[in-house]
């Protein structure tokens, strides 16, 4: 009960989520998308996403249900990978010379060859590292660390020294001439 005399409103997932448990389930199963699955319940998608983190139960349920056809599209895409083999039946219908039919069923055995896009998209999947047409190559041992550090601090000594010189060498060229210019008598 909320405010004292008030009755509580029902929450939509008391009356139309968790009543409706094994329908969301079938859908997932089915593949239907989050979004068809909103419309179904007519509820929004931020509502959808808010009770599968509030309520585990509804979670775990579109996470089994969808890996179901997951799994049936994954062995769908390995096989075709593979190739199969598979018998093709038709069915015929003659008729002869007194005008009789007769029906006869043909089986005739076939083999669908490896899709190389099938067996792309699966080993591009499966094994990026090995199959990705990017590579990235990163590598970033203590060694190297220690190496672009040592740079670093090279590159801002050298600066340093530039500033240096060049402070050295705007003192010269405010002379005229070399014998202007006197050195320093070192002690």
């Amino acid at each position: 009960m909320g405010v004292k005399g008030q009755k509580q409103k029902n929450t939509k997932w008391e009356t139309i989520v968790y009543p409706r448990l094994s329908e969301i389930q079938k859908w997932c199963e089915e593949g239907l998308t989050n979004d068809v699955i909103c419309k179904r319940l007519n509820i929004a998608q931020s509502t959808w996403y808010e009770y599968q983190k509030e309520y585990p139960m509804l979670s775990e349920l579109v996470k089994m249900g969808k890996s179901v056809i997951d799994s049936q599209v994954e062995n769908s895409l390995l096989k075709a990978a593979l190739g199969y083999d598979y018998e093709e039946i038709k069915t015929i219908v003659e008729e002869d010379k007194n005008g009789k039919k007769r029906t006869r069923i043909e089986k005739v055995k076939r083999h669908q060859p490896p899709n190389p896009t099938a067996m792309i998209f699966w080993l591009k999947n499966r094994a990026p590292d090995n199959w990705n047409d990017r590579r990235e190559i990163m590598i970033d041992t203590k060694q190297s660390e220690l190496e672009r550090k040592q740079l670093f601090l090279q590159m801002i000594e050298e600066e340093a020294q530039d500033e240096v010189i060049e402070g050295e060498y705007s003192i010269i060229e405010e002379c005229e001439t070399e014998e202007e210019f006197e050195e320093p008598e070192q002690e």
